[in-house]
């Protein structure tokens, strides 16, 4: 009887620290880095959080791709970009191929600015990293280096998008009135460009011989957005339905 009354207790206590270590291990792993989850959440759900993780979350990059949602936690406690955390947005960048360049820490940086400012909001990456093609428009592409990220955010528009993502520095920053992403690259000095087209038809840029570093065309390339958007019947002229007028505001001549 005592030792049957022994063995209960033994089991109680290990059953009892069995799922405090799980979570001690989770935690760990949230504060060291970032996970991936091949969940194919539905955007709604992943907007309003019903399901999915909790946005707002300064330091947290919460993005889907393709179907698979990555958090990324940018910087450890001492304000480094931890390896993990590349790992993972080395996963988040990569096309179809199996040899890709490593993540490019800068560009996981300015990301992890982007959301900040955007209240943590789900991140729709369109496209990363993509081999040379020799039809792509730039024969040298931040794109081919993994140097550069054609994205969204839900909730937000695209122009608000594109202009705060002008405020950063050294950086190249494409709009697209016609399509359904802004581009954003790092680089040494500051760039800016707008590319008429719609998905599939040539480059149609401002003027010849500009920073230009894709064309829409190029992203096609990549496949289909991850989630993509239904029409908004409140967006102003510049979505990707209604084709923008040409002689539209010039943002470069507003910011």
């Amino acid at each position: 009887m005592h030792r049957m009354r022994t063995g209960l207790i033994a089991a109680a206590v290990l059953f009892t620290i069995a799922p405090a270590a799980a979570r001690g291990g989770k935690e760990k792993a949230e504060k060291e880095g970032a996970g991936t989850a091949a969940s194919h959440l539905t955007e709604a759900g992943a907007h309003k959080g019903g399901r999915g993780w909790t946005h707002g979350e300064n330091g947290i990059i919460h993005a889907v791709r393709s179907g698979e949602e990555f958090r990324i936690r940018v910087k450890d406690s001492h304000g480094h970009i931890p390896d993990i955390a590349l790992k993972a947005f080395e996963r988040l960048m990569k096309d179809r191929t199996t040899v890709h360049p490593p993540a490019e820490p800068r560009l996981l940086a300015l990301l992890g600015l982007v959301s900040d400012h955007f209240g943590g909001r789900t991140i729709e990456v369109i496209s990363g990293y993509r081999a040379y093609s020799p039809s792509q428009y730039n024969p040298h592409s931040n794109h081919n280096y993994g140097r550069a990220i054609d994205f969204r955010i839900v909730g937000v528009k695209n122009e608000e998008l594109r202009d705060f993502c002008r405020t950063l520095r050294n950086t190249g920053c494409g709009y697209y009135p016609n399509s359904t992403f802004v581009h954003l690259d790092v680089r040494e000095t500051k760039a800016f460009w707008i590319d008429w087209s719609r998905p599939g038809e040539p480059p149609d840029y401002d003027g010849p011989g500009g920073p230009e570093d894709d064309g829409a065309s190029d992203v096609a390339v990549d496949g289909a957005p991850a989630h993509p958007s239904p029409p908004d019947p409140s967006a102003p002229p510049g979505s990707a339905s209604t084709p923008a007028p040409r002689n539209a505001e010039d943002p470069a001549k507003t910011l």
